[in-house]
This record gives structure tokens, sequence and C-alpha cells, in this order.
């Protein structure tokens, strides 16, 4: 009598849910159900998740003094005393002689607004009176400091700066009645009242201006913004309609002045949800597609079912967690695709394979779960795996990205169970009945499999028919690897590396102006300033100008700058990028303009371009300037030279004005700042850095009269992303060790765990090749897709590596059992590839913003599954060679 096999883990739970078909019917359609309702209807809608940033501001208005008085008596106190408060832990000072502002950061999880109201108690009977003081905690993601979700310009063809505020005051209390999703509102009025301390008398004093152009007005025109701070956890697109139905009201046309919604989320919700929303369609009916073509058609269609109920079940559980539906999410969820479709393409070819030889079904699904759970589960485990080092990574950027592990290690969860619990239901349903087409159409497929398979494993015995032939291939193979991922490492080196470049295309521009001499500017002459540049954009960007306006997060337009939001159509709908835009808009306005530092950039996602800062820190202003003078000239003079023999040179290179006082937390610090030409800043800023520290040594600093250590330098938040960026690297040796535990608790082998760790650097020469192909550098974003590839790799090497210890346990020697693991392995193995691949080249190719890590995965994946299939084999055999002589050892 044949023994029968004790069933598996994988193996019980999955019979026991197929024995029960009305209940897992029903909880398959309730769990979908539900995040169908929750997709739909209860999760709120955003464009990038909000962040808590541990950043407040304060902001100091005040006429009559000079930039030495205002620092002494407004700012420096206030710097003081927030550095007594041990949850600071920087404050940035800038005063001049209409006021300050003071940039103080906070450890992370600090109550930024207790914080700042306890500043504020303190130093109240410090300050003189006549100043006015506001303390904002900064809100990230949104359009202002004061936490802004969208502005609205009054606007008016002839109306003065006092009109416009008078009429911008009468629209406020309009949009706090109509608008139930508005918490409050804040008015940048062009007009400020202080009082003078010498005189006692009030003053008014025009400090900002702002202008407003769209589609139907002739000219820019002048206006002022009123900013709508919408309730906790708002929906955006609910508060634009309800913005836009209160301004078309009737009292809303009473105010005197036209107005409009000048700048807001609500338009790039609806396309990056929208296009994202495609990218998820498009990948589902890739899936389909490829299923049908390499396995047969009811299995593409139980694929593409049960993978669209793994994203759809997610979703489910991310509203359950607390996760709203925004770009971050439905990007996770496009890239989910590329992982999750290992489970499910794994079990139903398993289960298709078994029903083509005509066995009972109950009896195909066992053996097929028993053949494939336990390296499918391994596999997702390590994919998990991964991942969750992002969920360690600290500081804005740790907040702004967690979403992305937590919605993919949450979708693996999902599928790996879903694979052994609806997979087999679903596949008793759609299998009920076959047809001779589809048997025969399956033949012609599978025919071409058989082909290859049989190939790679006939080359794989043949190796070994002699000693000298298979000491020989297997050098060969490390031979072949070697100089594959030493070609990649040589590649990289032509690569750019920026922590956070500039998307290749987006709908926004951001154009900032700065005069480089503010010793006498006026308000009035930048405002003719200003004009006249809007007048040039106009001109570059023509009809695939939407929208203008001057208010932009980090500049308000005033006596000495000004920025200009420029809202272009959507991408397809023009021939010409943003960026290249941009580079058409700085040429000119460089050109037409040179008393102004300019910035024209494509807005994106994360923080801006970050420029080199150094800082000389001391009391003595004069002999500070005389060393920021002549780092000024070196850097003007300095060529940068990259790793590959590339030159770059800096550019814009300033002192602060004279006008103006400085302070870093307390000490007084003159800056000198530069930009560079090129987009590779994260590789820049530390070229820069290391050539002033060789040409301005210690000795020379102290030369200057100055402390020896008067030289520092302060990146920013250029500086956090690197941190961020290293903590990546950092977290690699832990995941490695990890996985490694996994792999050798699953396989109870610590060799067979080292072997699969080495399909690791599979992906290398592909991730080298697709970055430099595809002009993208390398970045934060793609990084994550190299943690992505991490887990596709091992699970591929898991994948065969399973099948032939099954295959060598029934007694093949190594040889003939990693061939037969080819020749059954290798169908499920270039469908999920191809499925992966496909998948995302539609996110490759629709949306910049995602296109550098879209297409690290899709070479990436190419690259470890070509090497997989044609050299790990040979891997496999050496690890049984020594595993063979290892234990010959031991038994002497």
């Amino acid at each position: 009598m044949a023994k029968t096999k004790r069933l598996s883990i994988w193996q019980k739970i999955g019979l026991f849910f197929y024995d029960r078909k009305l209940f897992t019917s029903l909880l398959l359609v309730g769990l979908v159900g539900f995040g169908s309702i929750s997709y739909l209807a209860l999760m709120r809608k955003e464009g990038f998740p909000s962040v808590n940033v541990p950043l407040g501001i304060v902001q100091v208005i005040n006429f009559g003094d000079s930039a030495e008085d205002v620092d002494k008596n407004y700012t420096k106190p206030i710097v003081d005393a927030a550095l007594q408060d041990e949850l600071v832990k920087d404050v940035l000072s800038s005063s001049n002689d209409q006021g300050a502002q003071i940039r103080i950061s906070f450890e992370d999880g600090t109550d930024v607004q207790a914080s700042l109201d306890n500043l504020k108690e303190r130093v109240k009977g410090e300050l003189p009176n006549g100043g006015e003081v506001v303390y904002v905690r900064v809100n990230a993601g949104k359009l202002t400091a004061e936490g802004a979700d969208l502005l609205v310009s009054v606007h008016g063809s002839s109306l003065t700066a006092e009109e416009l505020d008078a009429a911008a005051r009468r629209l406020e209390p309009i949009i706090k009645e109509k608008v139930p999703l508005a918490r409050s509102t804040h008015l940048y009025p062009l007009i400020e009242t202080a009082q003078n301390p010498q005189t006692g008398e009030e003053v008014s004093t025009q400090v900002r201006f702002d202008r407003y152009f769209d589609r139907d007005t002739p000219k820019a025109l002048s206006s002022v913004a009123i900013g709508v701070v919408g309730v906790d956890n708002v929906d955006q697109l609910e508060l634009y309609d309800q913005t836009a139905k209160a301004l078309n009201s009737e009292s809303a046309q009473d105010i005197g002045a036209d107005a409009e919604i000048a700048v807001d989320f609500a338009g790039s919700i609806r396309s990056q949800v929208s296009g994202l929303q495609r990218n998820l369609f498009e990948g589902l009916i890739v899936v389909l597609i490829v299923s049908f073509v390499l396995i047969s058609l009811r299995a593409s269609i139980v694929t593409a079912l049960s993978m669209a109920s793994t994203v759809i079940i997610t979703v489910g559980i991310l509203y359950g967690i607390g996760y709203t539906v925004n770009t971050i999410t439905l990007f996770s969820l496009v890239l989910c695709l590329a992982l999750i479709v290992d489970d499910t393409t794994i079990v139903v070819e398993a289960i298709d394979a078994g029903l083509a030889k005509g066995k009972k079904f109950r009896e195909v699904v066992a053996v097929s779960l028993r053949k494939v759970v336990r390296a499918s589960a391994t596999g997702t485990l390590t994919t998990m795996l991964a991942f969750a080092p992002m969920l360690f990574i600290g500081g804005i950027l740790g907040e702004f990205i967690r979403a992305i592990p937590i919605t993919i290690i949450i979708s693996l969860a999902v599928s790996l169970v879903s694979s052994f619990i609806f997979i087999p239901l679903l596949m008793r349903v759609s299998y009920g009945a076959r047809t001779s087409s589809a048997e025969r159409r399956r033949g012609l497929v599978h025919h071409a499999e058989t082909f290859i398979g049989n190939q790679l494993a006939t080359l794989l015995i043949a190796s070994t028919k002699t000693k000298f032939r298979s000491l020989s291939t297997k050098l060969h193979a490390l031979l072949f690897a070697g100089i594959v991922i030493v070609s990649g490492f040589m590649i990289f080196k032509t690569v750019e590396f920026n922590i956070f470049p500039a998307p290749k295309d987006s709908i926004e521009l951001q154009v900032n102006a700065r005069l480089r001499s503010q010793e006498s500017s006026t308000i009035e002459l930048t405002e003719k300033y200003a004009d006249s540049m809007l007048e040039s954009v106009s001109a570059v960007l023509q009809g695939d100008l939407e929208k203008a306006t001057l208010l932009t997060r980090d500049i308000q337009a005033n006596r000495n700058s000004f920025g200009m939001t420029l809202t272009l159509n959507s991408i397809k709908d023009r021939y010409t990028t943003s960026v290249e835009y941009a580079q058409k808009i700085q040429n000119k306005l460089e050109r037409e303009y040179p008393e102004f530092k300019i910035t024209a950039e494509s807005a994106g996602v994360g923080p801006p371009a970050g420029n080199f800062t150094a800082q000389i820190r001391s009391d003595d202003d004069q002999k500070a300037r005389v060393l920021a003078r002549d780092i000024q000239s070196f850097l003007r003079d300095t060529v940068l030279t990259r790793l590959d023999g590339s030159e770059a040179k800096l550019k814009d290179v300033t002192v602060t004005p004279e006008s103006q006082v400085s302070r870093d937390n307390g000490a007084r610090v003159v800056n000198v700042t530069a930009g560079f030409s090129d987009k590779d800043v994260s590789a820049l800023v530390d070229l820069a850095q290391k050539a002033v520290e060789k040409e301005f040594t210690d000795g020379r600093v102290a030369s200057y009269g100055l402390d020896k250590n008067a030289l520092q330098f302060d990146f920013g938040q250029e500086e956090e992303n690197q941190k961020s960026f290293e903590s990546m690297g950092k977290a690699a040796i832990p995941l490695f060790f990890g996985m490694l535990i996994v792999m050798a608790l699953l396989f109870r082998s610590v060799m067979q765990s080292v072997l699969i760790l080495t399909a690791l650097p599979f992906a290398f020469f592909g991730v080298a090749a697709g970055l430099a192909l595809t002009n993208n550098p390398v970045s934060f974003f793609t990084m994550m897709g190299v943690f992505a590839l991490v887990g596709i790799s091992v699970n591929n090497a898991i994948l065969l590596t399973d099948y032939a210890n099954q295959a060598h346990a029934e007694g093949l020697p190594p040889q003939e059992a990693m061939a037969s693991a080819i020749r059954a392995r290798l169908r499920p193995l270039i469908t999920t590839s191809i499925t992966g691949v496909l998948a995302l080249l539609p996110l490759a190719l629709d949306d910049p913003f995602w296109e550098g890590i879209a297409f690290t995965i899709v070479f990436g994946l190419l690259s470890s599954t070509f090497l997989v299939v044609t050299v790990f084999p040979y891997f496999y055999l050496i690890e049984e060679c020594l595993r063979a002589r290892l234990h010959t050892v031991i038994r002497r």
C-alpha cells in the first residue's frame, strides 16, 4: 500500500477553504465589496499625503528700524528663547529693515503648535511694542506655510492695493459662511500696518504684491490672495467644488472685484488619480493578455480576477488603518502589480498544468499547493522584508514615502493568502468546462515554451558529462556573471546622482527672481519688473499657459524678490515639456534681466533643487564678508570634475546682502550661496564642498582674523535628504541577514540560503543600463525600485531551487533535478517576468515622475530573469557539489 504523504500547513488551509465553497465565495465577495465601497465612497481624495513636519516659522513685521535694530530687538530674543527648548534642533533667522523671518526645526514627534505657543508666552515681555509677530506651524503638502489648501485670487483691472485688500476682506466671511469644509481663511494683504518705533505712529506700507492671469484675461491683473485652510483630513476635490460655488454666488459678485481660484490641488489630483487608475487598469489588461498567451484563456481570467481582488482588498485594509486615496498609495498599487503577479501566476500555472494531466480537481489543488506554495511564501516574505527597512526612514522624507512600503507589504500578504485560499475556488469555477480550441491554442504556445526549457535543461545535463566539462562550465558561468555585474558598475559611473531630481515633465513651472543688489530696491520698481517678466514668460509659453500667479509657498512677492507659479496645459496636450520650457524661460530672463538671479524649474514632488551654501560664522561682520567675497570669487571660477571625468560649474554665486543680518542657531553668519548649471545636485554639492575645503584650509581661514573653524557648510533639506538616502544603504546589511534567516528556516539550509542570495546582483546590470539608456539619475525612487528587485530576483531563484530540491528528494541527481525544475518552472517564471515588465511600461511611458523607478524595475527584471534562467542553475550545481564534499568531510 502506498504511503500517503502528510498534508502541509499550506495544503490544510487551502483545502479547508476549497471544501467550503459557499463560505469562501461569500468571504471573497464581502472583502472585495468592502474594498470597492472604501475606494468609491469612503476614502478621502488628496494629492500627495499630508506630512507632519516638525517646523515652525516666526514672522516679524516692523517698519522704521534698521536690519541691525530688528535683529537686536526682535530676532535675537526670539532665537535665544527658542534655543532653550530641548525639543528644538535648529534655528535659522534673517532680518532686514522691514522685519524678520525665523525658521525653527523641532525634533520628530514634537507638538509644534504647542511649542510655538509656549515660545510666544516666554518672549512676550521681552519684545518692544509696535512690531507684529506671527507664529505659524508649517504644514507640508500645503500651498503655504499657514496651511492653505487652495488660494483665491481677488483681482481687478484698475484697482489700487487698498481697494484690493478691502475687497478681499469682504470676501473672507462669504467663504467662511458658504464653504463648510473651510476651517479658516488667511489673507495675504498687500499693505501691512505697524507702529513706527521712533514716532509711535501707525504706518501703513505696501510690503507685497501679486498678479493673476488666465486664458480669459487679456493681461496679468493686480491681485491679492486669500488662503483657504480646509478642516482636518479635508477632501481636496470637495473643498474645491464648494469654494468654486461660493465664488459664483450672488454675494461674492458684490465685493467690488473679481475672484477666482488661482492655485489648488484639485486639478493635479484629478489628473494624477485618473492617470494612475488608467495605469492600474492597463496593467491588469496586460496580465490578462500575457496569461492568455503563455498559459490559457481561463487561467488569464483567473489571474486578472485574483490580482484585481488583491488590489481591491488592499484598498479596504488601507482605509481601515486610516489611509487615503492619494498619489503615493495609487502608485504603490500600480507597483504592486509587478510584485503580486508571482504568487498568483505560480499557483494558477501549477493548477493549470496539473489539470492538463487529467487528474481530479481536488487532487490537483492539493498537489499544486504542496509543490509551489512554500516557494511562493518564502519569496513573498523575502520581498516584504526588502521593503521593511523603508518603514524606519526618519524625517520628512520618511513620513512622505511610508505609505509605499505599507501598501506593498499589505498587498503582498493579501496576494499570498489569496493564492491558496481564493485561487483554487476561482480556478474551479473557471475550469468547469474545457474547449478543444483552447487546448489546441495552448498546445502551440506550450510547444515553444517546452522547446526553450528542453534546450536549457539539455545544456545543463550535457555540462556534467565529464569532470572537466563540469568544472569548465561552472567556471564559465561564474566568469560570465562576474563580467555582467562588473559591466553594470562601469555603466553606473556614467549615471547622474540626484536624490530628488526634477521630473522630465509636469503641468506646473516655478520661476523665482531675486534682485542681486537689494540696497536700493523698491516695491514699485520690482512690480514693474514682475509685469515685464510675466509678459516675457507668456511669450515663451503662448497657448500652453493656462494660469499664473505670483504667490508661491516659499516666496511672497516683495521689493527684493518674487516667484511665479505657472500652470500649463496637460502633458498630452502639448509638444514641449515643462523642462524644455523652464530652460527657455531661464535663458530668456537671464539674458533680459541681468540684475536678477533667476531660477526656472519644472515643479515636482519633494523639495526644490538644493543650493550650495558656505557659512562664515563671526560677530565681526566685516572680516566675515572679506572671506565670503573671496569664496565667492573662487566658486565663480571653479570647475567641478565628476567621477566619470565630466565637468560642471556653479552659477549665481551670491553673498548675504549687507542690508540683511543672518543667524544660524544664534551665531551670526554670512552666507555664500550658489546654484548649479546641471541637475545632479546631490553629487555636485559634495564636490563643491571638497573644493572649498581644499582651497580654504583652517590656516587660511585664520589668516582673515577669524576663528579657524569659522567656515562651515549648511545644505538644509539636501543634507537631510542625503541622510535619509544613506539610511537606505545602511538598511542593506540587516535586510541581508533577515532574508538569510527567513530562507534558512524555510529551506533548513544556510548554504542554500546563501545560494539564493547570489541572485541579488543579477539585476544590477539591467538597472545601470536602463537608467543610462533612459537618461534617469540614481535617485531615492530608483533605489526603491532596487529594493523591489531584491524581492523579485530572490523570488525567481527560490522558485527554481525549491522545485529542484523536491526533485532531488525524490531521487534525481542534482543536474537532473535542476533540469526538471527548468522544464517545469520556466513557464511561470517567464510569465511573471513578462507580466511585471509589461504592467509597468504604461507607468514608465506615461508618467514622467514615476519613470525612474518604473524603468529601474523593468530593466532590472529583464536582466535578473535572464541570468536566473541561464546562469543560476550552474550556481545550484556548484552549491550541491560543495555541500556533498562538506558532508563527506563531516562523515570522516
